[in-house]
């Protein structure tokens, strides 16, 4: 047996490889659907779109309690059943959606103008509509995360994308793509993916006898979950604060033409999402084998960052023809940005592997200490360059961010696990042939 199959690598890789499948499929959806939107509403109406989504999603972010990587964890290290973690699931999900609601109408009424300036109410009212959904849906997609169902999970995973693409491109056939029809779209996209999951769940529970039902587990995610959710509020507002300040601090129509840049880049981290969508429950299934976590996490980080970079090199070469062919010669301002983004990009999709391996730990809040930092950093950042070098200023603030993240993690993973900081990010011979040869087992 090759040493990557005693890791368990190839069964990793068939999970991760459908999940890179969904991602890809997605990210062509999403790319199609940036395209669709940009075009039909211009660079100012694409800013509107995406300041008005950053409602929802920011109140998702700030009040989910890391409900999902507990349920993910507990379930993965086979400490709680699905059924208790669904019932948690309700009892969460309805208390915080009330609160959310009424936090977002708020935040609508008094804040509106200076928060989301250029943005109408109305427009600001239909994306509030779509927080309880996305909230109810991050906390579905753990349990099926957590069980490693990951063939559910991706189909899911799809289908919001996918129905929200269907509807746009029938409001754009018929001239009716207006920003709020879109919003609308982008909602039914969610609750087409939440009774899904639903009918999913209720389905898995019927056929899973439960073997190991927690008292008290509503307690338990909480407190696990308040440790990781504090490094997520901060990572939501690392990867928006330069689209919230540039609306803030110049226009929506320079946001608009910032976001292209923003949504092209991120494709680059595919792979990594990816990885770290299989990566969580897996290493916490390793957590009575430290030597072979010490093994697999190094191996997956060095292998994903340098794909991601090679995608980067290539994206370089491709990203002005891409932007005038499809997005038109009103986006062309992005690529200076897009560019400067993509070191950032890079570091990014080696951290993420990282900081999964520091949660299967069960200590999320080191993740939660590096995003303070890394986050005092690229606000700091953004609201010194853009005022001086707009767009370009916000994706060498962000870029720089999340290059501090990469080196903040590789110091503290070094002192938690013994492996050495090059061992870690710098590919070897080995890994090429030993990922090749079990690539060639597969088919």
């Amino acid at each position: 047996m090759s040493a990557l199959q005693a890791l368990g690598l190839k069964r990793l890789a068939g999970d991760a490889g459908i999940t890179l499948g969904r991602q890809l499929a997605v990210g062509l959806l999403q790319m199609v659907l940036a395209v669709a939107v940009a075009r039909a509403l211009g660079p100012a109406g694409n800013g509107r779109y995406a300041v008005a989504l950053l409602l929802p999603t920011m109140l998702a972010a700030l009040l989910n309690l890391g409900i999902a990587p507990a349920n993910v964890y507990f379930l993965g290290a086979g400490l709680v059943d699905a059924a208790t973690v669904f019932r948690a699931v309700n009892r969460l999900a309805a208390v915080i959606v009330i609160f959310g609601s009424g936090v977002g109408a708020a935040c609508i009424l008094i804040f509106g103008d200076k928060w989301f300036p250029d943005v109408p109410a109305t427009i600001l009212w239909g994306a509030l509509s779509i927080f309880p959904f996305a909230l109810y849906q991050s906390f579905l997609s753990s349990i099926f995360q957590g069980l490693q169902k990951f063939r559910l999970f991706n189909l899911i995973m799809f289908t919001q994308p996918a129905v929200t693409l269907l509807i746009i491109f029938s409001l754009i056939s018929f001239g009716s793509a207006y920003l709020e029809y879109i919003l609308a779209a982008y909602l039914s996209g969610f609750l087409v993916m939440v009774c899904i999951s639903l009918a999913g769940i209720r389905r898995e529970l019927r056929t899973v006898t439960a073997s190991c039902a927690r008292q008290g587990y509503f307690r338990e995610a909480v407190s696990y979950g308040i440790r990781a959710h504090l490094s997520n509020i901060l990572a939501f507002v690392n990867y928006r604060a330069d689209i919230f300040l540039l609306n803030v601090l110049i226009s929506p129509a320079v946001t608009g033409i910032y976001v292209v840049a923003v949504q092209i880049v991120e494709r680059l981290w595919l792979l990594s999402q990816s990885i770290s969508t299989v990566i969580l429950p897996r290493l916490s299934e390793l957590s009575a084998d430290e030597e072979k976590r010490k093994q697999l996490t190094p191996v997956i980080c060095r292998t994903v960052t340098v794909v991601t970079l090679l995608g980067a090199i290539l994206l370089i070469f491709i990203a002005y023809p891409f932007i005038t062919i499809f997005f038109g010669k009103e986006y062309v301002q992005a690529v200076p940005a897009l560019i400067c983004l993509l070191p950032g990009i890079v570091a990014g999709a080696g951290a993420r592997i990282l900081a999964n391996d520091i949660a299967a730990r069960k200590r999320p809040e080191l993740n939660m200490y590096f995003s303070m930092v890394v986050v005092t950093v690229n606000v700091a950042g953004n609201v010194l360059l853009i005022p001086w070098y707009g767009l370009v200023g916000a994706a060498i603030a962000t870029s720089f961010a999340y290059m501090i993240n990469l080196v903040l993690r590789l110091i503290v993973y070094k002192r938690i696990s013994g492996n050495l900081i090059r061992y870690s990010i710098l590919a070897t011979p080995d890994d090429v042939k030993g990922i090749m040869k079990m690539l060639k087992s597969r088919g």
